[in-house]
Formats: structure tokens, sequence, C-alpha cells
């Protein structure tokens, strides 16, 4: 892993923790009602694909030279 990857997969983390946390309370929630089992596994799938493209570019973007970080603020 390198320095840019160190810096952004704690946060990666942070975040797959929060939607397991948020997917372990919706399915205690749904008391066993398929609905809304089916609309929590699809919102974890949703927030994970966004926490890995997220991870993934803030990645790429800090491995960008700095005059071109800037140029584009």
């Amino acid at each position: 892993m390198n320095a840019d990857q160190q810096l952004i997969q704690p946060a990666y983390e942070d975040a797959v923790k929060l939607l397991y946390s948020k997917l372990f309370d919706a399915y205690a929630g749904a008391g066993g009602d398929a609905a809304q089992i089916q609309q929590a596994e699809q919102n974890f799938t949703t927030g994970i694909g966004l926490a890995q493209t997220s991870r993934d570019r803030a990645i790429a973007l800090l491995a960008q030279p700095a005059a071109t970080r800037q140029a584009g603020s």
C-alpha cells in the first residue's frame, strides 16, 4: 500500500463499518419483512460501491502532481 492509499484507507474502512452497522440495524428492524431486507441490501450495495469509487478517486487525486491539483481548483 503506497502513502496515498495509507491516507485514504482508514476513511474507507470507517465508511464500510458505518454501512455494515446500518445493514445490521435494518436487518434487525425488518422483522423478516422481505421488502425491507431487500431495500437494506440494496442500500448497502450502493453504499459500498460509492465508498469504493470515492476511495479510488481520492487516491487518484492525491497521486496527481500538486500543480495539476491546484489548476483544477
